[in-house]
């Protein structure tokens, strides 16, 4: 079985050729599913369930970082956007995870800066080919 590691734990260092992901999700189903999948599919998963969790970090920071984003009031906004407020957190892109795919939603990826957006239904190699899309992307523009 696939091993996620804590947020607080440190991940394998930067010779790893497995991409580091942060998953930033409350919901503690989705997170599972979300961690279980994206290990399965080659990544180093840490999770936390609010962004303030993973400070210790700063000397290996996560190549991505995946969070829930909600336009109900108090849920999934604080999450994402808390990690660009951390200074070691500012250059990594993030990836909003969503319910619907409304204009409002969208409006709120697009305010935080999202490099993408995905459902919360969407599989584990959607998820992860989307995650390589948008890791090759911010690799290109560096």
């Amino acid at each position: 079985m696939p091993i996620a590691h804590r947020a607080d734990q440190r991940l394998p260092g930067r010779d790893s050729i497995r991409p580091r992901v942060l998953l930033v999700m409350d919901d503690d189903e989705l997170r599972a599913t979300f961690a279980y999948e994206l290990t399965a599919s080659g990544f180093d998963v840490a999770v936390a369930e609010t962004a303030a969790a993973p400070r210790r970090s700063t000397d290996n920071p996560p190549d991505l970082i995946i969070t829930t984003l909600s336009t109900e009031l108090g849920a999934g906004r604080a999450a994402a956007a808390t990690p660009a407020e951390a200074p070691w957190m500012r250059a990594v892109p993030v990836v909003g995870v969503v319910k619907d795919g409304s204009t409002a939603t969208r409006d709120l990826a697009r305010r935080l800066g999202c490099a993408a957006v995905c459902l919360t239904t969407c599989t584990g190699d959607v998820l992860a080919s989307g995650l390589r899309a948008v890791l090759a992307g911010s690799r290109t523009i560096q």
